[in-house]
């Protein structure tokens, strides 16, 4: 039942006018799981991966959480040489299924740069990471390994959403930059829902620094958001609470969390 309620959107990345740019295919599922919806904060982390571009092409780049994947996609399409491996829960199944039917819609399953698997935060089993199942880290570390690769960086959506996550995100990071891949780093765009929320004493806790990126310092631009969307309907355009996306997107922070 949940294929038939679908919507499709298409993102634009590009510098001006004149620049060659890319464009990521997105297919949302209205459905209660928020994996299957494209969520403000991907759109400044996206932002961040087009503007600094060169430093994630001919990477390899691990994705938490990916849900519809549009940083992950994003980084796919840079280059044959990027090599993506986009993850999320695999106790809900249709995440993982939309997430390759995404990959499809962007030409991008049948080249050999991206992996498709599901993971659990905090779960260091063994467990075998197919599509469709799996979860643990340590099979997924061990796959990498084999395959001649390191992780250079790891990137993240808004998977600060329930606090109940929190530690298990931090100390999935910290395992694979403590025991594995020192030198990558974790960047993840933060909405802040609550003053109360916060993640430094688990940053302090598993030894790990954060430093803030300034929106500014890769010119992230709200209006394009806020007024086009990327969307091709111009019902759903006029249909859409601007004050309400306005208001999202400046609550987001983009944050470089890295090994002490």
């Amino acid at each position: 039942m949940w294929r038939s309620n679908s919507k499709m959107k298409k993102f634009y990345f590009w510098d001006d006018e004149n620049s060659e740019g890319k464009s990521v295919i997105i297919k949302e599922l209205l459905d209660p799981t928020y994996g299957c919806y494209v969520w403000p904060a991907a759109f400044v982390l996206a932002e961040y991966i087009w503007h600094e571009r060169d430093l994630f092409k001919d990477k390899t780049i691990l994705e938490l959480g990916s849900g519809t994947s549009l940083p992950g996609l994003l980084c796919a399409l840079l280059s044959d040489n990027t090599h993506v491996i986009l993850t999320d829960r695999s106790d809900v199944p249709q995440i993982l299924e939309n997430i390759r039917e995404i990959a499809k819609l962007n030409n991008l399953l049948s080249r050999n740069n991206i992996w498709i698997k599901g993971l659990m935060w905090g779960d260091f089993s063994d467990n075998d990471h197919q599509l469709e199942s799996g979860g643990g880290l340590f099979q997924l570390l061990n796959d990498i390994e084999k395959s001649n690769r390191k992780i250079d960086w790891i990137l993240g959506s808004d998977t600060f959403y329930d606090p109940k996550d929190f530690e298990d995100i931090i100390v999935t990071i910290a395992y694979i930059l403590t025991y594995h891949f020192p030198n990558a780093k974790f960047i993840t765009s933060y909405q802040e829902r609550s003053s109360k929320r916060s993640i430094q004493y688990l940053l302090d806790k598993w030894k790990l620094k954060c430093n803030q990126i300034s929106l500014a310092s890769f010119n992230f631009n709200h209006n394009k958001y806020i007024n086009d969307k990327n969307d091709d309907n111009e019902e759903d355009k006029e249909s859409t609470d601007d004050v309400a996306y306005a208001a999202s997107l400046q609550s987001i922070f983009l944050l470089e969390i890295t090994k002490i």
